[in-house]
């Protein structure tokens, strides 16, 4: 790896806001976008509260066709890259349309497949549509990604959980790093709100029983915690190496220094929390080493904090197993609270929260923590983000396993002068 990487395009999409200032805005300020579901009846459950993204309208992002004949997770994804592609400047870049393509997407098109699967058993074969074999598969986002663009590169779909947004990450940085190509787009959608998901996570009794306002449904680390709050999204990142970007003159937001990951295994018998610290202490230590760092150089964490309160508490285990006391001392925050558990745009949105953390060295909160879980002892910045000092930090993502992806970011780096002829 002796090509730097960095990223130079950001989109987002997601209850909390259309596009990232929006976006940033509001876990800037701890601002919830959870809210009552609307997208299908949900009064059969305990948990009635999603994050809807309400104000996304897809025509402003795509043709009239396009946002009738795609699926949501497609839209949101699209939208998304849309936004990181102007934003990184790419429309008129040589070599721009060899560029790869990633994205993660956990659910895919669940609700609409639903939809079809329930159409079938009223109607039969003849009331399935066409568009199902292509729409509805995990590739759909970036299939329709590399069409609108007009993208020739390699284009990949992950489906790693929570974690895929960050595995994207790590699948382009070896493409870039190793040379194979100057940039590539990545990122992650999902858009997980139907009635056979909401009954899915239930059944798990991971989801939030809270009988308060919805916007404080969602609670990580607090002691009144209760479960997560699903959520829909889409989060797109532009990577490039360094000096390309530098001689294009291209906005730098961060620089990727590493990746790591840890697997309790499916099959693994050890309880929660036991589980997600293993497997979430392995991720930190194997990307603290990928970037050469000490644990004394992170000075940011970005958590999965899902609020489950089992997994909390295996989530702050294994930061005290891996930075000792300095765990203390550390800033940690989860930003779900306004947008909810959004699956494999989560790693992505918590991408964009970080580099504006980098770039205005201010600490999101942790929204709806009010007493502080016994065993969640360590600094979340609880209700009110502030200043501080970040020049690394690391961003964390639980999958299903229990499987962690970590990876480390820094503040861009500084372009050497050049010396006077």
């Amino acid at each position: 790896m002796s090509r730097r990487v960095v990223i130079t395009g950001l989109g987002a999409v997601s209850a909390a806001g259309v596009g990232v200032k929006e976006f940033w805005r509001a876990v800037r300020d701890g601002v919830s976008g959870v809210d009552w579901i609307t997208r299908f009846d949900a009064s059969q459950f305990t948990c009635r509260v999603a994050g809807e993204a309400r104000t996304f309208d897809p025509r402003q992002f795509m043709s009239d066709k396009l946002a009738v004949t795609t699926n949501r997770f497609t839209q949101l994804g699209l939208a998304a890259t849309r936004m990181a592609y102007d934003d990184a400047g790419l429309a008129h870049v040589p070599g721009v349309s060899r560029f790869p393509v990633c994205f993660g997407s956990s659910t895919a098109a669940a609700p609409e497949f639903q939809t079809e699967i329930e159409q079938f058993a009223d109607g039969g074969a003849s009331r399935i549509s066409p568009s199902v074999i292509v729409e509805h598969i995990g590739s759909a986002v970036t299939n329709r990604i590399a069409a609108e663009f007009k993208l020739t590169g390699q284009t990949m779909a992950l489906a790693s959980g929570c974690t895929s947004a960050l595995d994207v990450i790590q699948w382009a940085w070896g493409q870039i790093g190793s040379g194979r190509t100057a940039g590539a787009l990545g990122g992650g959608a999902d858009s997980p709100l139907s009635s056979v998901i909401q009954a899915t996570w239930s059944a798990l009794g991971s989801l939030s029983r809270w009988p308060g306002p919805p916007s404080q449904a969602l609670r990580p680390f607090d002691a009144a915690s209760t479960g997560t709050v699903l959520g829909e999204a889409g989060a797109a990142f532009v990577l490039e190496e360094y000096e390309h970007a530098l001689a294009r003159g291209a906005p730098i937001y961060a620089e990727v220094l590493g990746h790591g990951n840890g697997n309790a295994g499916l099959q693994s018998r050890t309880p929660e929390p036991m589980a997600t610290a293993a497997s979430l202490e392995a991720a930190l230590r194997s990307a603290l080493r990928a970037a050469n760092l000490d644990v004394s150089e992170i000075d940011y964490i970005s958590s999965h904090g899902g609020g489950v309160p089992k997994q909390d508490r295996g989530e702050t285990a294994a930061y005290k197993a891996v930075f000792g006391r300095r765990a203390y001392n550390i800033p940690i925050s989860s930003i779900k609270p306004p947008t909810g558990n959004t699956f494999s745009a989560g790693g992505a949105l918590q991408v964009v929260a970080a580099c504006f953390t980098l770039a205005e060295q201010f600490l999101p909160p942790t929204a709806n923590l009010d007493v502080p879980d016994s065993l969640c002892d360590l600094d979340y910045v609880p209700h009110r983000g502030r200043m501080g000092r970040v020049n690394q930090l690391l961003i964390a993502t639980r999958g299903i396993g229990p499987t962690y992806s970590a990876v480390v970011l820094a503040h861009p780096p500084t372009p050497k002068r050049r010396a006077s002829p």
